[in-house]
């Protein structure tokens, strides 16, 4: 056995050392040698870059190499700009996020039938019966909606049928609306809210189930409408959820009346859900007339500072009413605190053969039993739709024809006065557009944008770009402004 000298032991050793530290050269690896740094060997030479100076624009090349290094300069420069014409992206809001939600609520929507037929306790047979009246009740409040007699709730089989499949499917809309509303409003302790044509008091059942942050809150809320029997049987219902929950309910005072009724106290937030919808039916006057009127109750019932909330079904004439409520209380000093990103003119106002404002999303991750029920009713649902407007009374005059004096304050209404930026949020589902491209409808601070993107957009997002150097390029068909990202 060859034994080996202490110097090649050592150089060994030191090879050994070096590769565990990883601090060897590839081709020392492959030598299974440590060269010595201090050589100037061709191993540790710098391959020398090529730099090629740069040649001003607006001087004439002398030489051919001048030449073909100015054009690419030019090629380089051209592709710069090309790149800083497309806008980085910037999410800032998610509306109908199912993830937004409360663990415990989705709980409570997924079993919901369950605590139904808990506090309400209907026979077998009736619940049997419920998909035909279900069905007999959709053809009442839709298709045969001129025989429906004002009382109607009144009946204890067409309640059921409402609480069961239209309560459930709008708990589903407004929890999920409520939760991507998180930052837009808040109540505190001792508030006063009302809730108008409030029905089994879906909407401050939705609110207490998105907002836990509000369930610990001393809430009073006034629920107004013209059926004792509904009222009745949406306090049960409430009281049931809060049990689960665990909760303290907030105080429910029950009134029966008509929009327009006195209540006692002035509210710090008045609401309403899919109320204007059954008057804008029965109504001959024209929208707006209604939203005019109708603006001078909502805001006679709240106090100086308060928050109004009318959520309606996403169709174009409830969402054409919603436009023009949203232009009344503006006249009266209401900011727009969502869905608007601006407090100028309405780009999607629902004129005829305009685009209307509506937000929708997918059923797929909506209760498992909601939607075999729906199923077994034969009136599935694969979206989920709705027009709404929030706004926040405000103490300066609006002009809505100059949104340039608008500005930024605790409200949450989005200031539309930066120069540098484009809010916007979307406002339609994916659009196919001519040469295999795809984009969105979208409100903005600039009026109707359609945005050109491959990226995949949920309707409802917020989001904040860069505003183009160019001026962009306006769509022949709608009106709106291109914007590529």
């Amino acid at each position: 056995m060859k034994h080996k000298s202490k110097k090649e032991a050592k150089e060994a050793y030191d090879f050994s050392k070096a590769k565990r530290e990883g601090k060897l050269q590839w081709y020392e690896l492959a030598a299974k040698k440590q060269f010595d740094k201090s050589t100037d060997g061709s191993q540790n030479k710098k391959v020398e870059q090529k730099v090629e100076p740069k040649i001003d624009s607006k001087t004439e090349p002398k030489t051919e190499q001048d030449k073909n290094v100015q054009k690419k300069q030019k090629i380089h420069k051209s592709t710069e700009n090309k790149k800083s014409n497309i806008p980085a992206m910037e999410p800032l809001e998610k509306m109908f996020s199912k993830k937004q939600v409360p663990s415990d609520a989705n709980k409570i929507l997924e079993e919901f039938d369950k605590i139904v037929f808990d506090s309400q306790r209907i026979s077998s047979k009736q619940r049997a019966l419920l998909p035909n009246q279900v069905r007999e009740l959709s053809h009442t409040l839709t298709d045969q909606r001129d025989s429906r007699r004002k009382g109607y709730m009144n009946e204890t089989t067409t309640l059921s049928a409402y609480i069961y499949y239209f309560e459930w499917w709008n708990l589903v809309r407004l929890t999920r609306l409520f939760a991507g509303l998180q930052n837009k409003f808040n109540l505190d302790n001792g508030n006063i809210c009302l809730d108008i044509g409030s029905g089994p008091l879906t909407l401050p059942i939705a609110l207490f189930l998105a907002r836990p942050d509000l369930r610990e809150k001393k809430l009073t809320w006034y629920c107004l409408d013209i059926s004792s029997a509904t009222l009745s049987a949406g306090e049960n219902l409430y009281y049931s959820i809060c049990a689960k929950l665990k909760c303290e309910p907030w105080k429910i005072v029950r009134v029966k009346g008509e929009m327009g009724t006195i209540i006692k106290e002035k509210a710090d937030f008045v609401s309403s859900a899919n109320m204007f919808n059954e008057i804008l039916q029965s109504s001959d006057m024209p929208p707006d007339y209604l939203s005019k009127k109708y603006t001078q109750v909502l805001s006679g019932y709240g106090k100086e500072d308060c928050n109004i909330m009318v959520v309606e079904p996403g169709v174009p004439v409830n969402a054409r009413f919603v436009s023009l409520l949203r232009d009344s209380l503006m006249r009266k000093n209401f900011v727009p605190v969502a869905p608007c990103t601006h407090c100028g003119e309405c780009p999607m106002d629902g004129k005829r053969g305009g685009k209307w404002c509506n937000f929708a999303f997918s059923t797929d991750d909506a209760p498992v039993s909601l939607l075999k029920f729906s199923e077994s009713c034969h009136l599935p649902k694969e979206r989920a739709v709705l027009s709404f407007i929030l706004v926040k009374s405000s103490n300066k005059e609006l002009a809505v024809e100059d949104e340039s004096k608008v500005e930024e304050n605790s409200t949450g209404a989005v200031n539309s006065t930066s120069k540098k930026k484009i809010l916007f949020r979307i406002a339609s589902d994916l659009i196919r557009l001519p040469g295999n491209r795809s984009g969105y409808y979208a409100c903005s601070n600039e009026g109707l944008l359609l945005v050109e993107t491959k990226h995949s957009l949920k309707s409802g997002e917020v989001y904040k770009i860069a505003r183009p150097k160019k001026t962009p390029k306006i769509d022949e068909k709608s009106g709106a402004l291109f914007v590529n990202l």
